[in-house]
């Protein structure tokens, strides 16, 4: 098993969040979708974050999601740093196509940073992150592996 977890950030919600996750499923590969572009072959098992701005997914991970037929064969899983829950649905709707939708074993929010927060210090850089629900999504996840 090779599991990857691939995040796209503006404020860095979800690069913290990646890491957080990668404490709890040892063995991840992180990868921000900025530096480089994933070989998702190599891979069994994906994880993919994004951050939400504007009610939109961050671009450089919608714009990987729209062109990742291969992603339909492997575990995959999704979550987002959404500050504002009541979009959320909507925003997975409008971002993820429907195949990668029902191919996903979760699709959640993390909840995420409020503009007026940004930037986040050192000291609370996981402010309005819920930490229960990333240690809960791992663990869903963990039943996959």
């Amino acid at each position: 098993m090779k599991l990857l977890i691939v995040y796209g950030t503006k404020s860095g919600a979800s690069k913290e969040c990646a890491y957080f996750l990668s404490t709890e499923l040892s063995g991840a590969t992180l990868l921000d979708i900025e530096q480089q572009q994933p070989n998702i072959a190599e891979f069994s098992h994906v994880i993919i974050g994004a951050g939400v701005r504007n009610d939109k997914m961050y671009k450089p991970i919608r714009d990987f999601l729209k062109n990742q037929i291969e992603l339909l064969s492997k575990t995959v899983a999704c979550y987002l740093c959404n500050s504002k829950p009541k979009t959320t649905e909507q925003v997975i709707v409008d971002s993820i196509s429907k195949a990668v939708r029902e191919a996903s074993i979760e699709i959640t929010s993390f909840g995420g940073y409020k503009p007026s927060w940004v930037p986040i210090s050192e000291e609370n850089k996981l402010k309005g992150i819920d930490l229960d629900k990333i240690s809960e999504f791992a663990k869903n996840f963990i039943e996959y592996i």
